[in-house]
Order: C-alpha cells, then sequence, then structure tokens
C-alpha cells in the first residue's frame, strides 16, 4: 500500500488538513471562553457545527457523485482556511456559533469526498489494509496537531488558528498538485450518479457501520463540548497536558491502524469488531473512574491503539458494501449518523456532567458497547450471505448488487 502513490497523496493529504483540525481542538473552547461564552454557549457551538454538518453531509456528498470527489475536497478546504482566520476578528461570544455552524456545512464535503477517492483507488480484496494506512495518516495529523496548536496556545490562543488556516491551505495544495479523480470522472460520464436507488445506501452491512458510527461518534460529541473542561477542571490537566492526551492516543493509532487494516482484509471483519471494540467499553469506564491527569494520558494511549485495530474492518466493510457510483453518499450517510450522534451526546452529555462529571463516561461506556454488539451482528449476517467478503476478500460489493 505505501507504494500506492494516489493513496499516499489522498492520506497525506488528510494528515495535513488533521493537523490543522487538531490544533485547535485543545483551544477553541478556551478561546471562545476567554471571549465570555458561557457553558451555554459551548454547548450550542458544538450543536452548531454537528447539525450545520448532519444536514449538508447527504447533499454535499451527493454532489461529490456527481461533481468531483476531488473538487468537492479543494472547495471544503479553501472555506475552511478562510474560517480559521475568522475567529481572530470574533469579540462578540454568539459569532462563535454562526463560525461553528459554517465551518460544519463546509467540512461536509472533505473526509467523506476522501474516504471515497480511496475507494475508488484501491481494489476491494486490499481496501482494509488502504484504509489503515488512510487512518494511520489521519492519526497522524491528530499526534501532531494539538501538540502544535497547545504549542501555540502558550504564547496567545490566536496563533492556533492562524496555524491552522495555514496547514489547510497546505493541504490544498497537495490535492491539487497529486490528488487525480480520474476513476470516478470516467463511470459519471456512463452512469449518472443519480441514477443509484436510495434501498442501495441501506444494505444490511451499511446498516451495521451506521450502528457503529453512532456508537463511536458519542465520544465526539463529549470531545467537542467537555473534554477539554473535564480534563483542566476536573484533572487537573494544564493546556499543553490536553494537548499531550490527544497526542497519546494518535500515535499507538498511527501504528495500530495498518495492522488493523492487514487484519481486515484477512479476517472475518466481523470478529475483528466484536474483539477490539467490546475491548474499548471497560476503557471509556475507565475514565469516569480517574481523578488524576497522567492515568487518563495512559489509558488514552490504550485506546488509541485498540480502536487502530478496530476501525480498518468498519471502514473496509463501509467501502465494500457502497455502490461504486454512490461511494461519497454512503459516506456521507455514515458521517451524518456520527454527526447525529454527537449532537445527541454535546447536548445530552453536557446535562449529565452537571450532575457529577463521570456520568457522561459511563453512559459513553454502555452506549458504544451496546452499538458494537448490534452493528457488529448485522455485518456478521451480512458476512453469512458473503462468504468472501467475511474472509475480507470479496471483489464484489454487496450493494452493487441493487444498482440499475
Amino acid at each position: 500500500m505505501l507504494r500506492n502513490r494516489p493513496l499516499l497523496a489522498i492520506s497525506l493529504a488528510i494528515a495535513v488538513t488533521f493537523i490543522g483540525v487538531g490544533m485547535v481542538l485543545p483551544v477553541r473552547v478556551l478561546y471562545a471562553q476567554s471571549h465570555g461564552a458561557s457553558l451555554a454557549i459551548i454547548g450550542v457551538m458544538a450543536s452548531a457545527f454537528l447539525l450545520s454538518n448532519f444536514v449538508f453531509q447527504y447533499p454535499i456528498s451527493a454532489l461529490a457523485d456527481r461533481w468531483g470527489h476531488k473538487r468537492m475536497m479543494v472547495f471544503g478546504l479553501a472555506a475552511q482556511a478562510v474560517l480559521g482566520l475568522a475567529y481572530l476578528v470574533v469579540t462578540d461570544p454568539t459569532a462563535f456559533v454562526l463560525l461553528r455552524f459554517l465551518e460544519g456545512a463546509f467540512s461536509a464535503g472533505v473526509l467523506p469526498a476522501a474516504r471515497a477517492l480511496v475507494a475508488d483507488t484501491v481494489p476491494a480484496e486490499r481496501r482494509g489494509e488502504a484504509y489503515g494506512v488512510f487512518g494511520s495518516f489521519l492519526n497522524a495529523g491528530f499526534l501532531l496537531g494539538p501538540a502544535l496548536g497547545s504549542l501555540l496556545a502558550s504564547v496567545g490562543y490566536g496563533s492556533a488558528f492562524v496555524g491552522s488556516c495555514i496547514f489547510r491551505v497546505v493541504a490544498l495544495v497537495i490535492v491539487l498538485a497529486l490528488v487525480r479523480d480520474g476513476v470516478q470522472a470516467e463511470r459519471r460520464s456512463r452512469m449518472p450518479a443519480g441514477k443509484v436507488p436510495r434501498r442501495a445506501l441501506f444494505t444490511l452491512p451499511l446498516l451495521g457501520a451506521y450502528i457503529l458510527a453512532f456508537g463511536d461518534n458519542l465520544y465526539f460529541g463529549f470531545d467537542l463540548t467537555l473534554m477539554p473542561l473535564w480534563m483542566r477542571h476536573n484533572l487537573g490537566a494544564p493546556v499543553a497536558a490536553i494537548g499531550l492526551a490527544y497526542s497519546a492516543w494518535a500515535f499507538p493509532n498511527i501504528v495500530g491502524a495498518p495492522i488493523g487494516g492487514r487484519l481486515a482484509d484477512r479476517r472475518r471483519r466481523s470478529t475483528i469488531i466484536f474483539a477490539f471494540g467490546l475491548a474499548q467499553v471497560p476503557m471509556y469506564a475507565t475514565y469516569g473512574l480517574l481523578n488524576m491527569v497522567v492515568p487518563a494520558i495512559i489509558v488514552f494511549g490504550l485506546h488509541g491503539a485498540v480502536y487502530g485495530l478496530m476501525q480498518p474492518a468498519v471502514d473496509a466493510t463501509l467501502a465494500s458494501a457502497a455502490p461504486p457510483d454512490a461511494r461519497a453518499r454512503v459516506q456521507g450517510v455514515y458521517s451524518a449518523v456520527g454527526l447525529a450522534s454527537a449532537f445527541i451526546a454535546a447536548n445530552t452529555l453536557s446535562a449529565l456532567h452537571s450532575i457529577d462529571f463521570r456520568l457522561p463516561l459511563f453512559v459513553m461506556a454502555a452506549g458504544f458497547g451496546i452499538c458494537v454488539l448490534v452493528g457488529g451482528t448485522l455485518i456478521r449476517i451480512s458476512e453469512r450471505h458473503g462468504p468472501q467478503q467475511a474472509a475480507g476478500q470479496g471483489t464484489a460489493a454487496l450493494g452493487e448488487g441493487l444498482v440499475p
């Protein structure tokens, strides 16, 4: 896979993008708070981002299937770069809500299009490994981004937003110069994307992947609203330690994701999902039992490794079951389900946090575990009807048979 230049170009662009994304993760909430934003406004900021990203996921992904995955990435990255600088001129806390809404809308065009480009580039029997490489690069961005952002924030919060803009511009240049969209362009010239029926977006393995996305993104809602506050106020973590926690999660994920990808191409994917998904449940619960930052960072590292072993199996299942002319739309639905989960979590976990800061973490443990059991079971059932896919070697996607 490391010799696949198109895959490496897409993965590098995403890594650089997520350096920019990660740079502001540890400081955005604190930056808003320093401008007078209350916990309620911070919660609305997260909700605005999630709501707009959810609303725009499907229409933008459908447009990407028609217009081109590369073009959509370029458009989304350019808009995000501009919005990153807009934070520097905002003084009214309520204006952060509008900025987050716009960020959510434009970010909907980046990651689903990139994941669809990976499926365009790599044959079905090697997509597990490909998504492992892709995930490794993505998490390399998260490894560097929060660390750089925390370092810059020690000088001033605004410098993290400037750095975020610069890295998104670099990602834009990489996409323009190195990423090609030829496979999908040829397919679109022969068959309009609109001919794929919507029922093809909801086959059994896709439903399983969507449920897994719902469970996984409960933490995303927590991350957007409570993660920095939990670490700073309940664990006594300085800003630099918050950035280190993100990096501690990302580094073992970088190592684990390619291994998980190879496993996904050689073993039954539902088994991988069950094993490494259920292993994360006690880790979520452990976060709620901790009251010091160092043990939390250690658990983050273990969690990142286990997650890296599981996620390529989910990504490969999603890509293999997606109709070729609706790959971006499938990725869009997958992301939209995750965003709906994060939106619910951002609003409900904040209420639980006001009762006891441990409750959100225990609730996430239970919710994620249920989703792993249900989603993994649906994927296991679909594998019994497709033995090649069950072994990770299928060359025909289950959803492709539904395309007229």
